[in-house]
């Protein structure tokens, strides 16, 4: 009952409700649990990865990438999201100075959001000082908030096509413009930035394209389709192959090796 209360002024408004969601020929969530778990969702999942990845690029300093078209606009999207969701918020207390009662929730969500996307612009912005090309953290979240909001999406357009539907416009054109920067955020996403100043892969003349990859090539190995593709067509030289990466070389792996192999000795020993 609680829950009610935080999500409708006047308690109508469950967070589940089966006979929305399951029993019906038109599937729907409810509007509390389009505005809390849709909404907090990748909230959440932002700042419990952001203490260990904020530790991990503190230790994998990569260099430092200048600013280029693509940080810029992944940056100034950030800052566009951060604003839609204090427009949600302002127009939270301006109802209410004008005696209409909101929800709780309509200024806990648009509050937790704006914090929210601070801490993805800035995290953005630290990719680039650590010299991270493309991020699947970043790609991870986009991905996440996107597809929470494309379930909000559909129930609106449901809503709107009902005759006797109550819109709420400013909300509404305020959800549009946030699905679409959320959705150019992450096809941005997908790409890779530019190398980092003094990368050794700049020197290189015939470097890995997998250090330059972005996440969507890497775990699918795209980058290697080339290589693959040539193969098949003809036998591969010694100029075919790609320089090592430099966590390949046996200047990096032996002693790892080394070092457990002196362990996995010292077990036996004893």
């Amino acid at each position: 009952m609680a829950l009610r209360g935080f999500c409708s002024a006047d308690g109508s408004d469950p967070l589940w409700d089966w006979n929305v969601t399951w029993y019906t020929s038109n599937p729907d969530f409810t509007k509390c649990f389009q505005n809390t778990v849709l909404m907090w969702v990748p909230c959440f999942y932002l700042w419990a990865c952001f203490p260990f990845y904020f530790l991990y690029l503190s230790r994998h300093d990569r260099g430092y990438i200048q600013m280029t078209p693509l940080n810029k606009t992944k940056t100034a999207l950030g800052f566009l999201l951060w604003i839609v969701c204090w427009a949600d918020l302002f127009y939270s207390f301006w109802e209410r100075s004008r005696g209409i009662f909101l929800a709780p929730v309509f200024l806990v969500s648009p509050t937790l959001f704006s914090v929210t996307m601070l801490l993805a612009t800035f995290l953005i912005q630290l990719e680039r000082r650590k010299g991270v090309q493309s991020s699947g953290i970043m790609l991870t979240f986009w991905l996440v908030a996107l597809l929470c909001a494309l379930a909000i999406l559909r129930s609106k357009i449901m809503t709107a096509l009902k005759e006797d539907a109550q819109v709420d416009l400013f909300r509404d054109i305020t959800f549009y413009v946030y699905f679409s920067l959320l959705l150019v955020q992450l096809v941005l996403s997908c790409f890779s930035d530019r190398s980092p100043l003094f990368s050794e892969t700049i020197h290189d003349p015939n470097p890995c394209p997998e250090s330059s990859a972005s996440f969507l090539s890497r775990i699918t190995f795209w980058w290697i389709t080339g290589l693959i593709v040539r193969g098949y067509r003809q036998p591969l030289v010694g100029s075919d192959l790609w320089s090592l990466n430099k966590e390949d070389t046996s200047e990096q792996v032996v002693p790892v090796l080394v070092k457990n192999w002196k362990k996995e000795c010292a077990k036996t020993r004893n």
